[in-house]
């Protein structure tokens, strides 16, 4: 049927279409602006940190990093002398409440990773030689018991062995960037986040009818922080900025658009160091007010920091810090912000999306960050968070630890103080080991590589003093290193002997070089450096282990690390001989050389007597109370819920105890754990981190999963990142905390015939349902692993290298068939070996 309409009706018609038109570009138009604002601020994602609010203090802070330059984003900045850069808590009480903190404002703390006070010293007691042996025997000869023997051992060794001055140089700010806006007015919509998938902090808020927009990244490509301003009206930025340094500092103007921070006039004898801030805004002006820098109806504005030291050694060439800073920023400046943070995620990400970990249902998203840690120490799960704290560590390793830089010290490479927390220099009795667990698991070994550079500037004479504590000490060939280490190498005793006289370092240091061969099967990497490090450790000890009149080879003097043992006369004392971690760690060191050794076929004489020493240490000894002994007596403790929980080494990171091979040893272990925790242990991040680890290697799933509730709920600051008594940052837990993580979900072993995979050997009943993709297994090996109602569900395992491996399934599980990517079934070997091609995809089902 033809419908015929007059011109009229064909107009309506026209009018209702254009009408129609209309309306479906306005929508269109709201929905394109509303997926800009979503780009630029940011939908609350699974792997995003936000807040409403400013930081008012550094703890609250959001952090980017690019492996030498650190910063901390504040979001606002407090209006009054108290920046809350400082961690102290009664001096930050006043801040907390945000009223002091203006939004439209920025403070962005800055560290350089070369940046410590003091300089290269020698700092080694002149008197140790002589006096090592008269403390060794001390000790011998007290058998463990003769307090007044062991209490001159003690004091010989505080005046004979401790450096000169006790103390190690640390590691300092560079200084503060503000950014004070030439408005003021009420703030509106704010918003603060870090993208974890970026590595972009981002602030939103309104203020005065304008919309605007900060972001701050970390570059490695083009080694500075770079700062965008930008809003959504024509020449609406403005604002004054300047720079300091709680000490020690001089600013002042370049070109009418740079501030250059350097070193004040008193710093002699020290690191010279420069920061610069080169300010390039888009419209309006900029021209300098004494030491400060003024912009003016800018349209947006890019801010690049560059910052540098004089300091040479490892990584850095030194020079003229200022000139560094200058060649720097004339790079950069010829790249866009836009092309800046291109190339900075196209170095990041590759690294960062090699992980992913889902624990089912139970994220929160739509409430900030803060305030999920908040529900979760009132007593709340929140899955989504432990997701995020998971990738949040991930976030801060390759932020903190490049390839071609430092490694990660106490506090990553964020710190603000001229003075941090015990130096924030490289605490080698736990703290430094820990911050490596995670990289090679998490699909990050590249960021073990400034680790073994560490180990090789130590024992290098021209760069560290390894070799020569271990001569002038020791008498011995090899080198050492004690339970602390700086930028310049230094490998003697420090603080006192409480705490110095702990010559294990080195050795713990070590075996990351072997677990980096261990989980890459990077032959080349073996023989050129972990062979190295792995002989000259171990022939320290071959020099140094002493017998202790029983036919036994001990350690000494020595001690448990940071603990006390208490004699029968009521006497408590440090120094002894033997103390169960030093064995423990003599023994993982002696036996990965001779692992090492025979793969490359090194000289069998030398693997010889390893193996000869080897077997005179000492065995494991189980106390009165059940307890894996802490020393080769059974002493009493004067605090059992001490913080170090050293005597477990070997049962995590170590590998000498397993509930399969040493069940005995395994319960023994439990039942020390156990008591720990019963007299208040596990109260710092590192230490309750520590704890996590060994639930998993107990196979506990639940007290593992309740200890990660105590990290979350008592030593997690808003930011998420570790917190340590009293209150001060430690990325020791964080990056521990994470391992342990995984290590409830699979754990690899390296053996000489086939690499172990254990799944998911802790998995706690609250994620009874998940994924875990790219995770690094010992063998060479990366796997994918789905787990449905606590079984496994199907695994995928991608071989880098000809390897063979034996899996091991949860309890009441088998493979049940075998296929490559390209479909062909293949079966096990009868002893359940899986024989593996370098680049070949295995699909492995279970029953």
């Amino acid at each position: 049927m033809t419908i015929k309409t007059s011109s009229r009706a064909t107009s309506a018609i026209d009018n209702m279409i254009r009408i129609a038109r209309l309306i479906i570009l306005t929508v269109v138009s709201i929905l394109q602006a509303h997926s800009v604002l979503s780009a630029q601020t940011g939908d609350p994602g699974r792997e995003v940190l936000w807040y409403r609010s400013p930081a008012p203090i550094w703890d609250h802070a959001l952090p980017v990093g690019n492996g030498r330059l650190g910063a901390m984003i504040f979001g606002g900045s407090n209006a009054g002398p108290n920046n809350g850069d400082q961690q102290d808590a009664a001096r930050n009480a006043p801040l907390l409440n945000g009223s002091q903190t203006f939004a439209g404002d920025e403070h962005i703390q800055l560290n350089e990773s070369s940046l410590w006070r003091g300089s290269r010293a020698n700092r080694l007691n002149p008197c140790a030689r002589e006096s090592v042996p008269q403390i060794r025997k001390l000790l011998l000869d007290s058998r463990g018991l003769d307090g007044s023997k062991i209490s001159e051992a003690e004091e010989l060794a505080r005046v004979c062995m401790i450096g000169i001055p006790a103390g190690m140089p640390g590691y300092s700010t560079l200084g503060d960037l503000y950014l004070h806006s030439s408005d003021r007015g009420a703030v509106t919509g704010y918003r603060r986040q870090l993208d974890l998938e970026t590595g972009v902090v981002r602030v939103t808020y309104a203020m005065n009818g304008i919309h605007f927009t900060r972001e701050v990244f970390a570059s490695v490509p083009d080694e500075v922080i770079a700062v965008r301003l930008s809003a959504d009206r024509k020449g609406a930025i403005g604002f004054r900025a300047s720079m300091d340094r709680p000490a020690d500092f001089t600013v002042h103007a370049k070109r009418q658009n740079t501030l250059i921070l350097r070193e004040g006039p008193d710093h002699k004898d020290q690191i010279r160091f420069a920061g610069e801030v080169l300010f390039l805004p888009g419209g309006g002006s900029v021209r300098a007010h004494g030491a400060e820098i003024e912009i003016r109806a800018a349209d947006a504005v890019t801010i690049l920091i560059a910052a540098a030291t004089d300091f040479k050694g490892g990584p850095f060439a030194g020079g003229d810090p200022e000139a560094q800073c200058e060649s720097t920023l004339a790079r950069a400046k010829t790249r866009s912000a836009k092309e800046l943070l291109a190339r900075q995620e196209a170095s990041y990400q590759p690294l960062y999306r090699r992980m992913s970990l889902h624990l089912g249902s139970g994220g929160i998203e739509d409430l900030a960050t803060d305030e999920r840690v908040k529900r979760v120490s009132e007593g709340a799960d929140d899955l989504g968070l432990q997701e995020l704290y998971f990738q949040f560590a991930r976030y801060l390793l390759i932020s903190s630890s490049r390839p071609d830089g430092l490694p990660a010290n106490l506090q990553g490479i964020w710190a603000s103080g001229i003075d941090n927390p015990w130096g924030s220099k490289w605490t080698i009795n736990i703290n430094t080991e820990m911050n490596y667990w995670l990289a090679e698991p998490a699909g990050l070994g590249e960021s073990t590589l400034p680790l073994i550079n560490l180990i090789d500037m130590v024992r290098t004479a021209a760069s560290g003093t390894g070799t020569q504590v271990a001569r002038d000490y020791y008498g011995a060939h090899g080198f050492v290193i004690h339970h602390n280490t700086d930028l310049w190498g230094d490998a003697d005793p420090i603080d006192g002997y409480r705490w110095g006289i702990w010559p294990m370092g080195g050795a713990w240091l070590s075996l990351h070089a072997w677990d980096h061969y261990a989980f890459t099967l990077d032959k080349g990497f073996l023989r050129d450096r972990a062979w190295p490090i792995l002989h000259d450790a171990s022939l320290f000890f071959l020099d140094y282990l002493v017998d202790d009149g029983s036919g036994y080879l001990v350690t000494g003097p020595s001690l448990s690390p940071e603990n006390r043992y208490r004699l029968p006369d009521g006497t408590e004392h440090s120094l002894t001989v033997g103390p169960t971690m030093d064995i423990e760690i003599v023994r993982e060191l002696f036996t990965r050389t001779i692992d090492a050794g025979r793969i490359l076929g090194e000289d069998p004489a030398f693997l010889g007597r390893l193996e000869g020493a080897r077997n005179k240490l000492p065995a494991f000894a189980i106390g009165k109370l059940g307890q894996l002994q802490e020393w080769q007596r059974d002493y009493d403790e004067p605090e059992p819920g001490h913080r170090h929980i050293s005597h477990l080494w070997a049962l995590f990171p170590g590998t000498q105890i397993s509930l399969e091979r040493t069940p005995d040893l395994a319960a023994a272990a439990r039942v020390t754990l156990d008591r720990r925790l019963a007299y208040g242990g596990g109260q710092t991040g590192w230490s309750r981190a520590w704890v996590v680890n060994f639930w998993d290697h107990l196979h506990d799933g639940k007290q593992a999963y309740d200890s990660l509730q105590v990290m979350i709920r008592q030593s997690t600051f808003p930011n998420l990142m570790d917190t340590h008594p009293p209150g001060v940052f430690q990325i020791d837990g964080n990056l521990g905390a994470a391992n342990g993580m995984l290590e409830a979900l699979v754990q690899s072993h390296w053996m000489p015939d086939a690499a172990e995979i254990e799944l998911l050997p802790a998995l706690p009943e609250q994620w009874v349902d998940g994924s875990l993709e790219g995770i690094r297994v010992r063998g060479g090996a990366d796997i994918d692993v789905r787990w449905k109602s606590g079984k496994i569900a199907s695994m995928e395992l991608r071989a880098q290298s000809e390897s063979a491996f034996r899996l091991i399934p949860p309890a009441g599980q088998s493979v049940s068939e075998i296929r490559t990517s390209q479909g062909q079934s293949l079966s096990a070997r009868q002893d359940g070996v899986l024989l593996t091609k370098p680049g070949t995809a295995y699909r492995i089902a279970f029953r």
